[in-house]
């Protein structure tokens, strides 16, 4: 099994400020012993701070956590040692202050269709009918003159209209650039969320309005064959995997069903035990040790320091929700008071080295 060790920079940034990617750079070696194939580093990119990092300003390094060099050295490092490296694209939404966004709301000619408009009526109607806002109140953002869809909260977090093609245009350029740097691999966030038929939408199943199939083909067709990780899927749904190379389905049951799954039992889903962005796999309820050697029949499988130290060294750590430290300023404060990430880091170094 391929075991990829998640990296939640936030968290980094709030132990070791500018020096985070320098900090993960001197845990490679370390990383490597553990057992690790890769490592994914999340919420790396500029974003508007209400959303974990993924309300996404811009698909550039965020310099909170260091240079352009420093972090061109740490993928340089990783793939010397032979680990790879995957980041977030989230091509769902984006911020308000994306210039897709910006140019949306001010009436840029030619970016009319970027964003998922409709009038107001059309969102009054869609609301009554059951169109979801997954994680928030609304299911739409009032502009005045329009209305735009929000699958995620409120209006910081917009959702983009795959119909378009400058927003296939803006997603293929990224790919290449990702590529370009160095990165092996992309978790695509809601990526089974792309394309909807609001149609179909009904209180008592909001997934209905969802369409799965052509998600997933419409972010494929831009990644230029760079190896994808969906998730915020339905664990129902993973079978659409089975014909597609280098395309998994991340396990997030949770997200649906309330509960992590343990009994995974498709060769395309890869087991998620790590925070993703905010949450251990403890704060799910899961048996480590049963669930890892679970995991060992896949081909790979996400893994986080504070999930595998904590367990190894201090279960009763993992019962209090004081594991994972995230570095927030948006109103939700669910995380605020966990234990610092350099905590486990000293840990980690401790019993791997």
């Amino acid at each position: 099994m391929k075991k990829i060790c998640q990296i939640y920079l936030p968290s980094f940034h709030r132990s070791y400020g500018k020096e985070a990617f320098n900090v993960v750079t001197q845990l490679l070696s370390t990383i490597k012993k553990a057992g690790f194939a890769g490592l994914y580093l999340i919420a790396l990119w500029c974003d508007g701070g209400y959303d974990n990092g993924f309300d996404i300003i811009d698909y550039s390094p965020n310099p909170k956590f260091g240079t352009p060099e420093q972090l061109a050295r740490l993928i340089e490092r990783a793939h010397d040692g032979g680990l790879t490296v995957g980041v977030d694209v989230v091509p769902n939404h984006v911020s308000d202050e994306n210039i897709l966004a910006q140019n949306c709301l001010n009436d840029v000619e030619g970016y009319e269709d970027v964003l998922y408009v409709v009038s107001r009526e059309e969102a009054q109607r869609l609301a009554s009918a059951g169109v979801p806002s997954f994680f928030g109140r609304l299911a739409y953002s009032d502009f005045g003159d329009k209305y735009v869809r929000s699958s995620f909260a409120d209006y910081h977090q917009l959702n983009l209209n795959w119909r378009s093609q400058k927003v296939q245009a803006y997603f293929a350029t990224l790919f290449r650039r990702l590529k370009a740097i160095g990165i092996d691999f992309v978790r695509v966030d809601c990526g089974m969320m792309l394309l909807e038929d609001v149609s179909k939408a009904s209180k008592e199943d909001p997934f209905a309005c969802l369409n799965p199939k052509a998600s997933i083909a419409a972010i494929r067709q831009v990644s230029g064959g760079m190896p994808l990780f969906f998730e915020w899927f339905d664990p129902s749904t993973a079978d659409l995997f089975d014909n597609l190379p280098e395309c998994y389905a991340l396990d997030c049951s949770y997200v649906v069903t309330g509960k992590q799954n343990t009994d995974w039992c498709h060769p395309k889903i890869v087991p998620l035990l790590g925070g993703h962005d905010q949450m251990t796999a403890a704060d799910r309820g899961l048996d480590i040790d049963e669930a890892l050697e679970k995991m060992e029949k896949f081909d790979y499988g996400f893994l986080d320091i504070q999930t595998l130290v904590g367990w190894k060294t201090d279960p009763a750590i993992l019962s209090t929700d004081k594991n994972f430290d995230a570095d927030l300023k948006n109103p939700n404060q669910r995380y605020r008071g966990r234990r610092p990430v350099s905590e486990f880091v000293t840990e980690f170094v401790c019993t791997f080295n």
